[in-house]
């Protein structure tokens, strides 16, 4: 009898060490500790998931470490450490995205993720309505989803959170709560998980704050309280909630999906593959080129789609990379350029287009110059312009994070400005925001490059129009100066 109780208690052991995550730590800025939850195999999607008020504790590590055996590298982190740390920064209001993206990237390169996967926030109590107003305040595609276990819309702290892409707040009690309105703007999934029997967050006052809301859903959970203390009651909402947002498409392939102009034309797509979106132009014009785009180190945004977009209807077809998952992991400016060239003879084919021109934006700026440098000469003929949206002096072929870890880095060296200088004859022009850094504009102007100023920073007041319209405008100049040389040869 002994002998099969011990069989018994060494096939559960084995059971558990078999689905059990392996458990790390790191100290990461403003996070402080971060608890990390490793699968037993290679992760197919990272959670960053926030804790109430009551810190990262029992509750929440039972969570973390049920969403971790369902494959997921999980990262706890204490909302309290978290607010305290920031309340130190001497802003007006607070852009908690922006840490938690950085956070993952740090966390996906600390642990040589071999291609960045856009994080899932998750958050409890106070850790819930975090995650709600951070994934309503980031730009499309920043988040592949957000899940919030008892929801309440207002947060305690000292600044209001900003208002981003899409969130708007009011006060409740200045300096000391906030309410986050509901937004009309998500651009991935929001669920909800919400008890009947919630005393903190009233179950009928969050069902009727998500009523309407698009992109968000709401799971009843009957006999469960704030404190979800019964994991029988809400745990398989919970897994499914998570397994429903790692199986959402992402933003960029939502937007090809519900482009039915691009389905109509029935594209013959690359034989190899890379991170690419195509946007068709939406108009016929033989004399306009098409656009090969470089996102920002942040990847395919709401911000290099709606560019692309407005282009798109003023006639210029665009084949967009998204460089946060192409430079993952280190490129060279030659590798770059040979790979973008398949990429323009081939949609130059298949929109039966004769030219094309380079667009970057942030990060995918630096890069232009560089791939002008290193086409062919016949492909190079083709090129009618090269247009650098916020370019850096020093370009980088690798996504590195600013952070205090002893994380591998390329030494920077690929200079912009004299690379440009190079490629005079592609009529390279440097776009920056007229509240941008001054100094890296006129290195800039101040070196004989073409410059213009737009408004706004770095995001150029979310202006795609004025973008798209002062690209154009610098293709029909370019256009027009080539027109006269010709002339004048005969």
């Amino acid at each position: 009898m002994n002998k099969i109780v011990t069989l018994i208690l060494l096939i559960f052991v084995f059971s558990i060490n078999l689905f059990a995550s392996e458990v790390d730590t790191i100290k990461i800025g403003a996070f402080g500790k971060v608890t990390i939850y490793k699968p037993k195999t290679k992760p197919i999607a990272v959670v960053l998931f926030v804790s109430g008020d009551g810190g990262w504790n029992s509750g929440v590590v039972h969570m973390a470490e049920n969403i971790a055996d369902q494959g997921a590298l999980v990262a706890g982190i204490d909302i309290r450490h978290y607010f305290k740390e920031i309340k130190k920064l001497k802003s007006k209001c607070y852009y908690p995205a922006g840490d938690f993206e950085e956070l993952s990237m740090i966390l996906q390169k600390k642990t040589k993720m071999d291609q960045y996967l856009k994080p899932i926030l998750t958050g409890y109590s106070s850790g819930a309505t975090l995650v709600y107003g951070m994934l309503a305040q980031a730009p499309a595609n920043t988040f592949s989803g957000a899940i919030a276990l008892g929801f309440c819309p207002d947060i305690e702290t000292d600044r209001t959170l900003c208002d981003g892409s899409g969130l708007t707040t009011h006060v409740l009690k200045e300096g000391k709560a906030y309410y986050l309105e509901k937004t009309e703007k998500l651009t991935a999934p929001f669920i909800v998980l919400q008890g009947t029997t919630d005393q903190v967050c009233n179950y009928s006052d969050t069902k009727k704050y998500m009523e309407g809301m698009a992109q968000a859903k709401l799971i009843t959970l009957a006999k469960v309280g704030h404190g979800f203390s019964v994991t029988k009651n809400w745990l398989p909402e919970f897994i499914a909630a998570y397994k429903e947002i790692l199986n959402t498409a992402n933003y960029a392939k939502q937007k090809s999906e519900q482009n039915l102009l691009l389905k109509q034309q029935h594209l013959t797509p690359l034989p190899f593959e890379i991170p690419l979106t195509l946007i068709p132009a939406k108009i016929k014009d033989e004399a306009l080129p098409i656009a090969f785009l470089i996102s920002g180190d942040g990847g395919w945004t709401s911000f290099d789609q709606s560019v692309s977009d407005v282009l798109a209807e003023k006639g210029i077809a665009v084949v967009g990379l998204d460089a946060q998952k192409y430079f993952w992991n280190a490129k060279t400016p030659l590798e770059t350029s040979n790979v973008v060239s398949k990429a323009v003879e081939h949609y130059l084919q298949q929109w039966d287009k004769k030219n094309f021109v380079l667009v970057g934006y942030s990060f995918g700026a630096s890069v232009i110059p560089f791939v002008a440098g290193n086409l062919s000469e016949p492909l190079k003929e083709k090129l009618k312009g090269v247009y650098a949206l916020s370019p850096d002096i020093k370009a980088d072929f690798e996504i590195h994070i600013a952070d205090m870890l002893s994380l591998e880095s390329s030494s920077d060296n690929y200079n912009v400005i004299s690379e440009i200088k190079k490629i005079k004859t592609c009529n390279p022009v440097c776009f920056f925001g007229n509240e941008e850094d001054a100094i890296t504009r006129n290195h800039f102007s101040e070196s004989g490059i073409k410059t213009i100023e737009l408004p706004g920073s770095h995001h150029y007041n979310n202006d795609y129009n004025k973008i798209a319209e002062s690209i154009l405008k610098e293709i029909k100049i370019a256009s027009a100066a080539n027109s006269e040389n010709f002339k004048k040869k005969f």
